[in-house]
């Protein structure tokens, strides 16, 4: 079995990892392309870099509180079988999300896939599950395009929402 302490450890370690790859992304690719320079409205590497450091910070304090607990009693951590497929089928959902994204668009591929989400999660009202896809996938969908100026992916029926 696996200790707590390791898997907190390996958890880390995935998060470094993942600053680490941002961080070489947008000194190789992003800056071939151009687009990681200038100020915060120009750079598309601002948004990433924000999102990295403060990941970044957040790992760092918690390997700090890791380390300073010292070691604790020998716990084993057991997963269920029901954990790990709910995880399965999350990142399936989410890899079929991504698939058919461009070409059926946000509107109509982000609500089904929250909705899919939290049915694998356990909510089973029909109705409160509906009601907050669909009011989830229009609030991003307002954020990023109205306040952020993103266009999202229209799909082939060019489904917009005229803010």
């Amino acid at each position: 079995m696996i200790s707590s302490r390791t898997l907190n450890l390996a958890t880390l370690g995935f998060l470094f990892a993942v600053v680490v790859i941002v961080f070489w992304q947008i000194g190789t690719d992003f800056q071939e392309q151009g687009i990681a320079s200038g100020g915060p409205y120009d750079n598309a590497a601002s948004y990433p870099r924000a999102i990295a450091i403060f990941i970044g910070v957040l790992v760092g304090l918690q390997l700090v509180v890791e380390l300073l607990k010292g070691k604790p009693a020998a716990q084993a951590v057991h997963f269920e079988r029901s954990d790990l497929a709910r995880a399965g089928m999350m990142l399936v959902v989410f890899a079929v999300y991504l698939m058919v994204l461009t070409t059926i668009g946000y509107h109509l591929a982000t609500a089904p896939m929250i909705c899919a989400i939290m049915w694998i999660c356990g909510m089973r009202n029909v109705l409160k599950l509906v009601l907050a896809s669909v009011a989830i996938a229009t609030g991003f969908a307002f954020v990023f395009e109205v306040f952020l100026n993103v266009v999202l992916p229209l799909g082939i029926w060019n489904i917009f929402i005229p803010w």
